[in-house]
């Protein structure tokens, strides 16, 4: 119950210092219960004690009086019995003296005693029972009477109601309250003092964070405890991400508008030249290039969308346990009718069987759609055959690894356009098919976000093959 209410406490309190308050008051509440109990038991046992020294002193002072004549028990309880428990001014006092067999010689007879009573004893016994209607401390004592003609046992019983008892009781519990309330104010103090300077650090990196310029994504430099260091480091590295993400942005910004501003000026220029064309020829033509271009602009800034798209979704994979081959014969099956639209075979070889990997299942088959998609423009350049192969491969040197390759026939890389294909709009001077470069970037960084290396090589035969290296689980 007391999980469920901290659970509670913590949905449902924002606040820290609160929450500190709060607990603070449950442990008061809970440790106050129990030196209340305690302060109470000890005051009962502290008051009995006093007070039973005073009744076994008057019962020793009476039993002192008790004497045989001539075969008669004579009694006289003295008046200093009475001033002794004269304390209680209060209090009744109440006697009997009897025989062995509770035969009553004097003194009161409906007295209480306790079942069973103590019979083999000569020490004090004290007990506490309702006489009249109120509770009654009372002492037992046992004697031995001897005399020429007499040898008997006597039991004198000696009561004292509880009034003084419970007011010496009681004024010592609520000095233990008074005390324990004294304590709990000092405390709340400590502790609201302790929670100001526990929330101090966080305090300083609010203000930090808020006395910063929207564009200050530096890490955090600032002292606090070690409880609190892996929040700042989590608050460095979320803003390591965000600048990585703003740089890319500007940069990919930045070569986006390049990019554009030189085919866009290009097309404004042939629709003002079509513009003044009066020739019909001249302006068929003309309006042909505008076509062509508008065309290649389209896709140009629909491969940049799919760039700004992937690059984002780089950063928030989902890896999940998949069967390689499934989710790659899944893909191919949407991309061989393009292949064939081309006149390009487009086979599938698994050389590892079902082997499982650690990856986002959409980023492999935008992987795999972007290599097939370059082999398919730029593999048939002075291709040997019309033929495309997408294998899954061991890696013989790393066998925590396995490879998915996409293989073409066509003329293959230099090792300097393969660095140069690398980058974002790289697309090798070699290449006259018209494209944005963007391709091979989009593949190599969503690879290395799941883990994993692309690597371009010159495959055996001639052609170009693009590998993706994935850890096996």
């Amino acid at each position: 119950m007391i999980k469920r209410w901290l659970q509670s406490l913590t949905t449902y309190t924002s606040s820290l210092r609160l929450r500190l308050i709060v607990l603070f008051a449950l442990v008061l509440v809970l440790g106050g219960g129990t030196l209340l109990w305690a302060a109470e038991s000890f005051a009962r046992r502290a008051a009995d004690q006093v007070y039973d020294k005073l009744l076994a002193s008057a019962a020793l002072a009476a039993l002192e009086r008790l004497s045989v004549i001539e075969d008669h028990i004579n009694f006289d309880l003295p008046y200093a019995t009475f001033d002794m428990l004269s304390l209680s001014e209060h209090d009744r006092v109440v006697y009997r003296l009897m025989r062995e067999d509770q035969t009553l010689l004097t003194g009161y007879d409906a007295l209480p005693l306790p079942d069973p009573i103590p019979s083999n004893t000569n020490e004090p016994f004290f007990f506490t029972l309702d006489y009249d209607g109120e509770p009654f401390r009372f002492i037992v004592m046992r004697r031995l009477l001897i005399d020429s003609k007499t040898h008997e046992w006597v039991w004198f019983q000696l009561g004292q109601s509880r009034l003084a008892r419970s007011a010496l009781e009681h004024d010592m519990v609520w000095r233990a309250i008074a005390d324990m309330i004294g304590l709990s104010v000092i405390g709340w103090f400590f502790v609201w003092l302790a929670a100001r300077w526990s929330l101090a650090p966080l305090m300083r990196v609010q203000q930090a964070l808020a006395q910063r310029q929207s564009t200050d994504l530096s890490p955090l430099l600032i002292k606090v405890p070690r409880e609190a260091a892996p929040l700042v480091a989590a608050i460095n590295h979320f803003m390591a991400r965000l600048q990585r993400n703003q740089d890319r942005n500007h940069a990919f910004i930045a070569e986006a508008a390049h990019q554009l501003r030189t085919p866009l000026a290009s097309l404004q220029a042939q629709a003002e030249l079509a513009a003044d064309e009066t020739d019909s020829a001249l302006f068929k033509d003309r309006a042909e290039r505008i076509r062509r271009n508008a065309k290649e602009t389209t896709n140009r800034i629909n491969q940049l969308l799919s760039y700004a798209t992937l690059a984002h979704r780089a950063d928030v994979l989902s890896p999940e346990r998949i069967v390689l081959e499934q989710c790659v014969v899944n893909e191919l099956a949407n991309l061989a009718a393009i292949a064939m639209r081309q006149g390009v075979e487009l086979n599938f070889d698994n050389h590892v069987g079902e082997v499982q990997v650690l990856a986002d299942p959409e980023a492999i088959r935008e992987v795999l759609r972007n290599l097939v998609d370059n082999a398919l423009k730029y593999g048939q350049l002075n291709s040997t055959r019309a033929e495309l192969i997408v294998s899954i491969e061991p890696i013989p040197e790393n066998t925590a690894l396995v490879m998915l390759q996409v293989r073409d026939f066509g003329q293959g890389l230099t090792p300097e356009q393969i660095a140069q294909v690398m980058t974002r709009f790289g697309r090798g001077e070699f290449n006259k098919t018209k494209g944005s470069g963007l391709g091979l970037a989009i593949v190599d960084q969503i690879v290395r976000q799941m883990g994993g290396e692309l690597v371009l090589t010159t495959a055996q035969g001639g052609g170009l093959a693009a590998q993706i290296w994935l850890k096996r689980i």
